[in-house]
């Protein structure tokens, strides 16, 4: 029985962990001057910038087993190993101590994904199990968290590594230290107060939920799955799950996996290359150009953070109170996506009006991140590590096959120019063109689930 202490202390402490457990979130800050630095080309450049995200979401089923293995106090230090190596690996390359390959350069960032995704996987256990009662709430704003990372280390970047009357300089080999040793502290500090959890004292007892047509045994944390067969025993003090491929064959898991593919694949794909897409479009010329992308980041970084909290509280009181899916979330965010996609293709023209498309892609890339490891407990919460971790490899897919596409139209286009850097609309029109038609599939694919299993009907 935790004290009421003992709760506000790993709830907090939860917070912290996540909000140094995005390293994918940061690469925007430094990630142009790398490039710079080392003479990327787009697709070189697209390739590094997904190695942390690759980390992290191919990493799933490994992290899910550290923590049920190691306990959440070990892998928390495993974790802080690898966020510290990761960085300071990268400055040590970016001052001239170690070979500056490209393969290199991915690999470190690929270990601090690891780290992250470890680290934040302990985060959301230990919410999940200690307030079971509001997963929604407790595990977005975890998400939030996360989402926040950017905006701390960006304006930590914006503040002491920007040279204050020279915009254009900036101190990335002390902002990638600083970088090392924040991440890892972080970690550390939970490995102190998140203690392990006995996964086994955790079973959750069914309770009856009404519905305007009928009344259906279910749980809190898996609603869908006692109308649907199971090749599992199951006795009155176990719940129906489906894990494994069982999970994905599941109408509701697979739009989960395809909605994670599209929606994040491109949400990161925006967020990673909003550099070279800044660089590409007329802007102010009195803010430099590593401002400009601090503030997107930041921008981006509050809008995925607000929604992450909003959508994944939202998605309680929509399923307790009106008995409304969390998938009819993502059917949203799909919608969102388009609309966003036929902005950034039509609309844009210069680097002001990138800040609505930066607002739009991050309130849709939160309001997923955010409601998606809640709505992955429906499928049972024993097997909640194990799912979402492979569902994990989701969002790793799209965001490198739709980062390398970036690369390709983008080099391209630059070589049809004769140059380097890529100049005008028609720099990444492509990439985001082929977004609109992969969320129309996206959205259809949701509308067929959400039909399928008869999600349209509320309890008004």
């Amino acid at each position: 029985m935790h004290s009421r202490t003992s709760l506000i202390l790993s709830f907090i402490t939860a917070l912290i962990v996540a909000n140094v457990s995005g390293p994918q979130y940061i690469y925007p800050a430094f990630g142009t001057s790398l490039t710079t630095r080392f003479g990327w080309t787009a697709v070189e450049n697209s390739l590094v910038s997904t190695a942390s995200f690759l980390g992290m979401s191919f990493s799933g089923p490994l992290c899910a087993r550290m923590v049920d293995r190691l306990g959440i106090s070990r892998t928390l230090v495993v974790s802080a190993c690898l966020c510290f190596i990761g960085p300071f690996l990268l400055a040590q390359t970016y001052a001239g101590y170690l070979p500056q390959h490209v393969g290199l350069c991915a690999l470190y960032l690929m270990s601090t994904g690891v780290g992250g995704a470890a680290a934040y996987l302990c985060a959301l256990d230990s919410q999940s199990h200690h307030f079971a009662s509001h997963r929604g709430m407790s595990m977005g704003l975890t998400s939030a968290s996360i989402g926040l990372c950017g905006l701390v280390f960006s304006q930590m970047n914006d503040l002491f590594f920007l040279h204050p009357e020279d915009p254009n300089d900036n101190n990335t080999y002390g902002f990638l230290l600083f970088m090392a040793v924040a991440m890892s502290g972080g970690m550390l500090l939970g490995a102190f107060f998140l203690g392990d959890i006995d996964h086994s004292l955790h079973q959750e007892s069914p309770h009856v939920e009404t519905r305007s047509d009928s009344v259906v045994v279910s749980t809190e944390t898996s609603p869908l799955l006692p109308t649907q067969p199971t090749t599992q025993p199951t006795t009155p003090s176990t719940q129906l799950t489906y894990t494994g491929i069982d999970f994905f064959l599941h109408p509701v898991g697979f739009s989960l996996f395809f909605t994670l593919f599209i929606i994040l694949g491109f949400g990161y794909v925006y967020l990673a290359s909003i550099g070279p897409m800044l660089l590409a479009l007329p802007s102010d010329p009195v803010s430099g150009p590593q401002h400009l992308r601090n503030v997107h980041v930041s921008l981006f970084s509050i809008a995925n953070c607000g929604s992450r909290a909003i959508f994944g509280t939202l998605s309680d009181v929509m399923k307790r109170r009106f008995g409304v899916h969390r998938l009819w979330v993502f059917w949203m965010a799909s919608i969102g996506s388009t609309l966003t996609f036929m902005f950034l293709v039509f609309e844009v023209s210069n680097a002001n009006d990138m800040f609505y498309s930066t607002i739009f892609m991050a309130i849709i890339y939160g309001a997923v991140f955010g409601v998606a490891p809640a709505a992955t407990t429906e499928f049972g919460i024993q097997v909640f590590v194990h799912n979402w971790g492979w569902l994990l490899y989701s969002p790793a897919f799209g965001s490198q096959l739709f980062n390398i596409l970036f690369g390709i139209l983008y080099d391209n286009q630059a070589k049809d120019q004769g140059t380097q850097i890529c100049k005008g609309v028609v720099c990444f029109q492509g990439t985001f063109s082929v977004g609109i038609v992969c969320s129309i599939i996206c959205t259809s694919i949701l509308s067929l689930a959400i039909a399928r299993q008869k999600l349209y009907r509320c309890a008004l």
